[in-house]
């Protein structure tokens, strides 16, 4: 069995087991057993039951939701702008959707519906915004597609900013989204959860159907094309797909950013740059992640329970370290430039 293979046969039971012990260890811990049997018999009228059903089970779903969603897309964003940095978090995507949300809310009331279509409306205007500013600064001139980064940097900071003030300027209705801007899975927003999952479930059925043609799209244009890809008409459906995934995954918990950062890189060197096997990977790693993440959030600083997202960010710069240091400060890398 070649290490692909292993690596891809393996991943299913990482995530099975990131699942089971999300749902089962924490504070108040309970057996696995007891959390089988309250998946089963929905016994929801004993307190081991209500834990899961009621509270672990749907952060456990939210995890999982978020953290395929971002995975898949980073991966793609990473092979169509060709930097290693590229992900919906470094991309202006989670940004715009996060201030098209609160400003939404606090300019218009918006409800449940309203917030998920500004979620991905935000997340469109995002990247438009930076792909704007980088071209501005000349962008088609890198190859790298580092100026393409640094705008989504200075577009994540100023509507990140803009969020802000909008909390700032309404203390009552801070406390409504206080916890969702910084990435929050959190049992409360199930709700959103129902109302939002088929966005990224379709998003990741696009992307799986044009996996094959993305992988060509990586080895140049000209090869692509000649091979029958239709070229910017793939590109813009998988941006476009990668749009309404991290947009849905925003609306839903608010920005958890870098595990679409993260994860392809973990994968790339076991799987490889096909995007066949890695979007897969990628997808269930990232739930995996996720899980074992926002477990982590949950129990080791109890009584007190960390936001994820503050988690994983700390985890994404972390790496981010790495990846600069790699691909932008080493001996090869400047000999490239």
């Amino acid at each position: 069995m070649t290490r692909r293979s292993l690596v891809l046969a393996s991943t299913p039971f990482v995530l099975a087991l990131a699942f089971f012990a999300n749902i089962s260890l924490g504070p108040g811990s309970i057996s696995p057993a007891g959390a089988i049997g309250a998946l089963f018999h929905m016994e929801a009228d004993s307190y081991e039951g209500a834990v899961v059903l009621y509270q672990r089970l749907p952060r456990a779903l939210i995890a999982i939701y978020v953290g395929a969603t971002m995975a898949v897309s980073g991966a793609v964003l990473q092979g169509l702008v060709r930097n290693p940095l590229a992900s919906p978090s470094t991309l202006g995507m989670n940004a715009g959707a996060t201030v098209f949300v609160v400003a939404g809310a606090y300019l218009f009331d918006f409800g449940m519906t309203a917030q998920g279509m500004a979620a991905l409306v935000g997340a469109l205007f995002g990247f438009f915004a930076c792909v704007a500013i980088a071209r501005l600064a000349g962008g088609s001139a890198d190859p790298r597609g580092l100026a393409l980064i640094l705008s989504g940097a200075l577009v994540s900071i100023l509507f990140i900013g803009i969020a802000n003030a909008f909390l700032l300027s309404d203390p009552a209705r801070r406390m409504d989204f206080l916890g969702w801007v910084t990435g929050n899975i959190n049992h409360v927003y199930g709700d959103r959860l129902y109302a939002f999952w088929w966005i990224g479930a379709a998003a990741l059925v696009l992307l799986a159907a044009l996996s094959r043609s993305l992988t060509l799209i990586l080895l140049g244009h000209e090869k692509a094309a000649s091979a029958g890809v239709r070229v910017d008409l793939v590109s813009n459906l998988a941006i476009g797909a990668t749009v309404l995934a991290s947009g849905s995954a925003v609306a839903i918990c608010g920005p958890i950013g870098f595990v679409g950062l993260v994860v392809p890189h973990i994968l790339r060197p076991l799987v490889g740059s096909n995007l066949s096997a890695l979007l897969p990977a990628c997808m269930v790693t990232g739930a995996s992640v996720c899980l074992f993440a926002d477990l982590c959030a949950r129990a080791a600083f109890h009584p007190y329970v960390l936001h994820t997202g503050v988690l994983m960010d700390l985890l994404g710069g972390l790496v981010f370290i790495v990846i600069v240091r790699r691909f932008y400060l080493s001996g090869s890398a400047r000999g490239l430039a």
